[in-house]
């Protein structure tokens, strides 16, 4: 199905959702909850051990309020004071199925929070998660699993060619959720692809709905990531097919297909110093941050790098291993013992990394940072069923609000 015929202000979320199981906001507290505290519950003791309670209140009314005890979970019907959502059934149920995060039913009206915080929201999603799935909450002790094929410890910073094991390489990505790979493409086609960018960039102009703008210290808009590269150019759009790239890219899975029409298709990243507004510096996130994680997992993000990246230029940065985890969302400074890994790469080198990872790029240290990065995405054929040629599942988060404003254009807000 189309998801993008339905007519309604979200129709990717109402088209996808029907596809997945409706829970009972009543029968979900009063049998299922209990159920799953009982299996999964001691693996969130700890990480909710003082935390205040959670509730959730349909528009009849009818609240049930979560506590942290010290085995898991309790739920009483009632509201206690507690951070309080108001939300209706189907988006409490799109929740539950990763169709909607805290974050995605607050950003796209979804959800109201009559009291508290979203982030007193989103510090119960992954015990949430965790209870649901079973699958543990990120934490420093993942470094005890990030070991090589002999049982050894990873390094972390390391970089592989093309004439490495790729059993090694496969292993590697797996487990740590990146790759880095060094020397795959040659000086004349990063000069050739870097040229096409420039290109791209002269043609893209403010308000281009398939680009973001953000606004540096002086006012000035700079684009800061270009969508849809085949729009302007044959060159970039028939990289889709690079056989290299795609090679790599499916170690994580060999169904795995190019998002070459959707998903924002091919596209540049490009960091600029000085940005004070706007999405051009990316603090710690994930990918299906709004939302959508069964539709768009595992998400495969293949980048060639057109230049150096470093400090100096706002390298990528990703949390090792934490794809495989439930996680906390993180502002940078804040990563206590959790495994940062600062990728230093070279114009002619592929990384790849799951778009469950969390990663980030910070400002650049330099005055003069120009860093590009082609992106090229690969999915499952579920995701290409469940997203129509041309959407995004982020595509809410980029569309005009009754004011005028769109997070895609900093000068808007």
């Amino acid at each position: 199905m189309a998801t993008d015929q339905l007519g309604t202000g979200l129709p990717w979320v109402d088209a996808i959702a029907a596809s997945f199981p409706l829970h009972s906001f009543n029968d979900f507290h009063t049998h299922e909850l209990p159920a799953l505290n009982a299996r999964h519950g001691a693996l969130v003791v700890d990480d909710l051990a003082g935390v205040p309670p959670l509730a959730f209140q349909l528009p009849n009314g009818t609240t049930y309020t979560w506590r942290a005890t010290p085995a898991g979970v309790e739920v009483t019907s009632s509201d206690t004071g507690a951070t309080l959502v108001e939300l209706d059934e189907t988006t409490f149920s799109a929740f539950l199925n990763r169709l909607l995060s805290a974050s995605g039913a607050v950003r796209t009206e979804r959800a109201r929070l009559a009291r508290g915080t979203l982030q007193d929201w989103q510090r119960w999603e992954p015990a949430i998660q965790t209870l649901l799935t079973g699958t543990p909450i990120y934490a420093a002790a993942v470094r005890d699993t990030l070991v090589d094929r002999g049982g050894r410890p990873l390094d972390l910073q390391q970089a592989f060619t093309t004439d490495d094991d790729i059993e090694d390489l496969r292993h590697f990505f797996n487990v740590a959720g990146y790759l880095h790979i060094r020397g795959v493409y040659s000086p004349d086609e990063v000069a050739a692809w870097g040229s096409e960018v420039e290109t791209v960039r002269a043609m893209t102009t403010p308000g281009d709905p398939f680009s973001w703008w953000s606004l540096n210290s002086s006012g000035a808009e700079i684009v800061t990531r270009i969508n849809y590269l085949g729009r302007y150019s044959d060159v970039l759009q028939a990289l889709c097919t690079e056989p290299r790239t795609t090679a790599y890219a499916r170690l994580a899975g060999p169904e795995l297909r190019v998002c070459d029409d959707r998903l924002d298709g091919p596209m540049v990243f490009i960091k600029n110093s000085d940005v004070v507004k706007g999405d051009g510096d990316l603090g710690w996130h994930v990918d299906d941050g709004i939302g959508g994680h069964p539709v768009m997992c595992p998400l495969i993000q293949a980048g060639i790098q057109l230049d150096y990246a470093n400090a100096a230029n706002g390298q990528l940065m990703v949390l090792a291993g934490s794809h495989r985890y439930t996680k906390h969302w993180l502002q940078w400074g804040r990563e206590g013992d959790l495994p940062v890994v600062k990728l230093d790469t070279e114009p002619g080198d592929l990384t790849l990394h799951y778009g469950d990872i969390m990663h980030s790029t910070p400002p650049p240290t330099a005055p003069n940072a120009g860093r590009r990065v082609l992106y090229y995405k690969f999915a499952e054929e579920k995701t290409f069923e469940w997203i129509p040629a041309g959407c995004h599942y982020n595509d809410a988060l980029f569309r005009a609000d009754a004011t005028g404003k769109v997070s895609s254009r900093a000068a808007t807000h």
